[in-house]
């Protein structure tokens, strides 16, 4: 028999066919991964989420490919450099103020985003598994919520342990928020109507969610995210569609100020009561009071300890210290932290605890940024969802310490590392001038 060569192709045609077959297995998981993250943020037990990583590793395993991308590139090692620099300044913290490994406990959930990010860089995952993931999640802790409120009749609704109502209410704003900034990459889909209906009730689940919950501090940083979202949209946008689209926003607003089942009215209207009676001189201690006064206090610990802090155990026993001896309120020696993270990190873990977490927040804003201009609308959408993500801390640490849970901490580090991830590997078209990671001298986008 003469050998022509015809019949070589065919173990080559069955390896092509395997290859593929790995190729989506673990595209598949990996999505997986992300819907998961998407859908159990809010509705599973924080824990639970330590899954998203390792399910991420499992597939980077199987793809037994090299890199899409070379990793890590200068914007890459940013991110990496503030998740391990926020887990050390808990680390260090420990040891230093007596109080030995404790600090692991909240390094471990941001350390666990690294293993995420280097996973992502070896895996070319649609973004469409997070879109769908985080739409899902939305309505479903909507839906949650509205249960609570009619059938359990909670005066405010709340997730599982930590997430008590501030924390859940203003995680389901996040949602809600990133479901907004993903119609900009599903007006580009084939099935558009689906994904942009899909993904516009997801947004106004998370926004339901929020007037729930009664978390007004999560409504203090809602202008700066709306404003974020305006930028992505807004200049690509007919006028009459931006007037429309405001007139919509104000409806919306109105609707859950003065419907009486949310409790928004009645929540702004004792904030502004607590916050005249506390400019008068009340003395009757209020959720506003309170939060001023600890503010207060934990200033004063700063100006004793500014470079090195007093460390967990050390600033609670300061608090209660200055109860005791009438500096302020005794009842504020029970909590626990300062409700506003950048004064929380800095009192208990010094100047390191203050710039680690200033870098966490600046850095992703900085790396976005160029993105919200981007022609791609798969790019601009990562990008606004990337920016909207520190934003919205931001503006929930104003009032609360959500940093200083380690729940706080996972979700925030995972998030981070799933949008870098996912928009590092976008390939730039036709976008405009530059600025920010985009522009980062000696580097070349995906």
């Amino acid at each position: 028999m003469i050998d022509d060569g015809q019949h070589r192709t065919v173990p080559g045609r069955l390896a092509r066919l395997a290859h593929d077959r790995q190729d989506q297995c673990h595209a598949r998981l990996a999505g997986m991964a992300l819907a998961f993250f998407g859908l159990g943020f809010l509705v599973l037990p924080w824990w639970a989420l330590a899954i998203v990583p390792l399910l991420l590793g499992l597939a980077a395993l199987l793809s037994g490919e090299r890199p899409p991308l070379p990793f890590p590139r200068r914007q890459d090692r940013w991110v990496m450099a503030v998740l391990l620099c926020y887990g050390l300044s808990w680390v260090i913290a420990g040891p230093w103020h007596d109080e030995g490994l404790r600090g692991l406990k909240e390094a471990a959930p941001v350390w666990l985003a690294l293993l995420a990010l280097v996973a992502l860089s070896r895996l070319r995952v649609s973004s469409a598994w997070l879109w769908g993931g985080v739409a899902a999640g939305s309505l479903a802790t909507g839906g949650w919520a509205v249960w609570q409120r009619l059938v359990e009749n909670a005066s405010r609704v709340n997730g599982h342990e930590p997430l008590h109502a501030i924390l859940f209410g203003n995680l389901g704003l996040l949602a809600g928020l990133i479901c907004l900034a993903g119609l900009c990459w599903a007006f580009g889909r084939e099935q558009r109507r689906r994904w942009m209906l899909l993904l516009a009730v997801g947004g106004l689940a998370g926004l339901m969610t929020s007037a729930l919950s009664g978390s007004r501090g999560g409504w203090v940083g809602l202008p700066l995210a709306l404003w974020v979202l305006y930028r992505g949209y807004g200049p690509r946008l007919a006028p009459r569609w931006r007037l429309a689209g405001f007139g919509l926003l104000v409806l919306l607003v109105a609707g859950l100020y003065v419907t009486p089942q949310t409790g928004v009215e009645r929540r702004v209207d004792n904030a502004v009561a607590s916050l005249e009676e506390y400019l008068a001189g009340d003395p009757e201690m209020t959720s506003v009071s309170a939060r001023v006064e600890m503010w207060q206090g934990a200033m004063r610990l700063i100006a004793e300890r500014p470079l090195v802090g007093w460390g967990a155990r050390g600033y609670r026993q300061a608090m209660r210290d200055r109860g005791a001896a009438g500096l302020q309120h005794p009842a504020l020696g029970r909590f626990w932290h300062a409700h506003n993270d950048l004064l929380d990190a800095w009192a208990k873990r010094g100047l390191p605890g203050l710039l680690t977490l200033l870098a966490l927040y600046l850095v992703p804003l900085w790396l976005f940024l160029g993105g919200i201009r981007s022609a791609a609308r798969e790019r601009r959408a990562l990008a606004m969802a990337g920016i909207l993500l520190p934003v919205a801390f931001l503006g929930f640490g104003l009032t609360y310490s959500f940093l200083a849970y380690p729940a706080g901490g996972l979700v925030y580090g995972l998030l981070l590392a799933i949008l870098w991830g996912l928009y590092r590997q976008v390939p730039v078209t036709g976008q405009g001038r530059r600025s920010g990671g985009d522009a980062a001298k000696g580097e070349a986008d995906p």
